[in-house]
């Protein structure tokens, strides 16, 4: 069984994808690129994975192709990161004693998607009546046998996806770790009222998604 690997998800990405892929070579790297574009030509010279569709089906299809890829495929854990937000430095803070190790950005960023972030994760910790520290970054390494049954109750298809699959984990009692690490702002990313939207109505099923006894 093939230990890590790093899935890097893209869109529109033709311009930066190469930096990052150049300074991941010495790892097993599986491209998830969000619909038919350059950047998919691009991710075939740096790794041998890439995955893409034909047109853009949103950040959560393209987050659980690839983990569901990664397992399929073998591999006992997976690292996920974004272009342009996620340090390759901190590429290595994972341990085998946690389902889901978060990467959680630290401030002070007064930003609105900071501000954002943190309500989202005071939120979150309240409909999981856990101690959430970040609850949207996707900078995350997952124990893939342990997730894949929580993939199949996601509903999300937006960013919004990193917190449901953050709030089911915690109401199935996976074990999840939290390590930290500098905010990076993508001045590129625009916050849609949809991605809002798609974030009240997590909550709000998370909400009302029982917790399970251990």
């Amino acid at each position: 069984m093939r230990e890590r690997a790093v899935i890097v998800i893209a869109y529109n990405e033709e311009d930066n994808i190469g930096k990052l892929l150049s300074a991941l070579d010495w790892e097993d790297v599986i491209a998830v690129v969000d619909g038919d574009d350059r950047t998919a030509d691009i991710a075939s010279k740096y790794c041998e994975h890439v995955l893409k569709s034909r047109e853009k089906r949103g950040y959560g299809r393209a987050l659980i192709d690839g983990l569901a890829f990664a397992f399929s495929y073998g591999y006992k854990y997976a690292t996920v990161m974004d272009v342009g937000t996620c340090d390759p430095d901190f590429l290595y803070v994972y341990t085998k004693d946690a389902d889901i190790i978060v990467r959680a950005r630290r401030g002070p960023i007064f930003s609105p998607r900071f501000l954002l972030s943190k309500i989202a994760a005071l939120c979150l910790s309240i409909a999981t009546f856990s101690q959430v520290k970040d609850a949207t970054f996707g900078y995350r390494t997952y124990n893939l046998k342990r997730i894949m049954a929580v993939l199949d109750g996601v509903r999300s298809n937006g960013h919004s996806t990193n917190m449901e699959i953050l709030g089911l984990a915690l109401k199935n009692n996976l074990v999840v770790r939290y390590e930290s690490v500098p905010y990076i702002l993508d001045e590129n990313s625009q916050l849609k009222a949809k991605d809002l939207l798609e974030a009240l109505r997590c909550i709000i099923r998370l909400l009302f998604t029982p917790r399970l006894s251990t």
